[in-house]
């Protein structure tokens, strides 16, 4: 059942209960990981009891490989369309960017998953190895002279997208954390524009003419 599971596509959802059940268990899972997360608490987001939910999933695990899946799939491929409009190191770390920030709650599971070390998300890939080619072509695409220059001489292709994307995915969904530590808000695209520079120029200053002028600092307490 497990594999089958992995192996399938993301359900479709009607709206309703169903789609309601996923939206809760993105929630849940987000905010306490698969360990952490209860059925029970994923009905009661979505306004349900639990048989409901087990009417569509036939256990927590099937719902959450699902879950894993689909967010794996929606933002490689999201990368995978970015990068096609640009390669080179800028273009790669502009990508992952964008991609995790447009699902931050998302981006959040991956997180929760990869630090438990990531027993379900290596299912998913065992499983289904044609899922690791978007990371392969991150990482052709990494290595390309292109927009913001190639990768440094000397960093594996693989180990930079894997840690770019890592990266991303923390940073996207600590973005409402952090609001504590600022005067005044940094808005989605101000962020995403300063973890930019920092993830392709480092913390060092900018190499004249390239990328954009370093921002000036934000305001903290």
């Amino acid at each position: 059942m497990d594999a089958s599971v992995a192996r399938r596509p993301a359900p479709t959802l009607r709206p309703g209960i169903a789609e309601r059940l996923w939206e809760a268990s993105r929630v849940e899972f987000s905010l306490r990981g698969y360990h952490g997360a209860r059925v029970q608490g994923i009905a009661r987001r979505a306004g349900c009891n639990v048989a409901l939910l087990y009417r569509h999933w036939s256990s927590k695990k099937g719902l959450y490989l699902d879950v894993l899946r689909s967010i794996w799939l929606g933002i490689l491929r999201e990368v995978v369309a970015d990068i096609e409009r640009g390669t080179g190191a800028s273009s790669v770390v502009r990508a992952y960017l964008e991609a995790n920030m447009r699902d931050p709650c998302g981006a959040q599971i991956i997180i929760r998953e990869v630090l438990d070390g990531g027993p379900f998300l290596s299912q998913i890939l065992a499983s289904e190895p044609a899922l690791m080619d978007p990371i392969r072509r991150a990482a052709t695409a990494i290595t390309a002279t292109g927009d913001g220059g190639a990768l440094r001489p000397g960093i594996d292709p693989t180990v930079a997208v894997l840690a770019i994307g890592g990266l991303a995915a923390l940073l996207a969904s600590a973005h409402e954390a952090t609001r504590v530590f600022f005067e005044t808000v940094i808005s989605p695209d101000e962020w995403r524009r300063q973890i930019h520079e920092l993830l392709v120029h480092g913390v060092l200053p900018c190499p004249e003419g390239a990328g954009d002028a370093a921002p000036a600092p934000a305001p903290a307490h």
